[in-house]
């Protein structure tokens, strides 16, 4: 599949960040994210992930951080409900609605998640194809292998992996199933 992002691209990041950062300061950035409100930001990103993919959501808040964007994770938000039940969905269904870009992190916890899959289905509908895109993460056998349906979104790629530390927004493309592509800032704003 060429330019999918890995969890050991990840761990790299992961690993130059704390060391550029310290861990003091990282700790700082992660709390800083959690008291963010994402009601008036202009281009905001809603993250669709699973739960038990914790560390690779850090790690993906670190690497938009580092371009700049910002990401709504729903873990994060501290008005969230402390356990799922009606009022939970209703609200990702808004957060989603409001958000002005979707993306699905696609891991094998995500693809079987419920909860994934219902935020998949109610992005796409609500969204488009424009303004959703899937990230698939590779794992750490460097093999991603997605279910057929998501063939049909549009997949975010990225140039120069092996140099994680100087990453830049230009170096993320949106791909589309009909081989058009459309570089990430653009994808952002439009």
């Amino acid at each position: 599949m060429g330019n999918l992002l890995s969890q050991n691209n990840l761990d790299q990041l992961f690993k130059e960040e704390i060391k550029s950062l310290g861990k003091t300061r990282f700790e700082e950035l992660k709390r800083s994210q959690k008291l963010k409100d994402h009601t008036n930001v202009t281009h905001s990103i809603f993250l669709c992930h699973s739960h038990l993919d914790k560390t690779i959501v850090d790690k993906i808040v670190i690497l938009f951080n580092k371009i700049n964007i910002e990401l709504y994770v729903d873990w994060m938000d501290l008005d969230m409900p402390r356990y799922t039940d009606r009022n939970t969905a209703r609200i990702i269904r808004e957060k989603i609605d409001k958000a002005h870009k979707f993306i699905f992190l696609a891991t094998y916890n995500a693809l079987r998640s419920k909860w994934c899959n219902w935020e998949l289905g109610i992005a796409y509908s609500s969204k488009g194809e424009n303004d959703f895109a899937i990230l698939p993460i590779e794992s750490r056998t460097g093999k991603w292998t997605g279910n057929e349906y998501l063939q049909l979104y549009p997949e975010m790629k990225i140039d120069g992996l092996e140099n994680m530390h100087s990453l830049k927004a230009e170096d993320i493309r949106i791909s589309f199933y009909d081989n058009r592509t459309m570089n990430f800032i653009d994808w952002i704003l439009k």
